[in-house]
């Protein structure tokens, strides 16, 4: 009785398929320097949202140009664990050593790429899991809207 309200795949020549489950339409979506992030859009029960569909094809071209946010946004994260070491705190697992922003990428892994609506605004959230800080599996999400670079 419930394949009756199930919706189809939906194919997309850029992204591939998209299935949709838990209200999203989901797949993977390949960033480089990153590797591959699981994707989840907006959408209604018959396709994902137009909108979303275009801001999720966009961030692999785009994605260089937001690092430098990104890497800041890691980076001010994994300040205070450092800070906590350095006074002789004990933060439940080793500390990697993180010079600045930019040595962030390899303490961090691809987590998911959120595309929906914020308050009205199509926004996407690049989400990443940490390594060697106390909340090893955190995501940390960066949003950006629509008409932000």
């Amino acid at each position: 009785m419930f394949g009756l309200f199930k919706s189809e795949p939906f194919r997309d020549g850029q992204l591939g398929e998209l299935r949709r489950s838990g209200g999203y339409w989901k797949g993977s979506l390949a960033v480089a320097p990153c590797e591959t992030f699981r994707l989840a859009l907006a959408g209604s029960r018959e396709a994902p949202d137009p909108i979303a569909l275009g801001l999720a094809k966009e961030l692999p071209d785009r994605f260089k140009s937001l690092m430098p946010k990104i890497q800041a946004g890691l980076f001010e994260h994994y300040a205070p664990y450092k800070e906590a070491v350095d006074a002789g705190e004990e933060t439940g697992s080793p500390c990697p050593s993180v010079a600045g922003p930019e040595a962030v990428w390899p303490h961090v892994t691809p987590a998911h790429v959120l595309v929906e609506p914020l308050e009205g605004v199509p926004t996407v959230e690049i989400a990443f899991r940490s390594h060697g800080t106390k909340n090893t599996r955190s995501a940390h999400g960066f949003r950006t809207g629509s008409s932000s670079s």
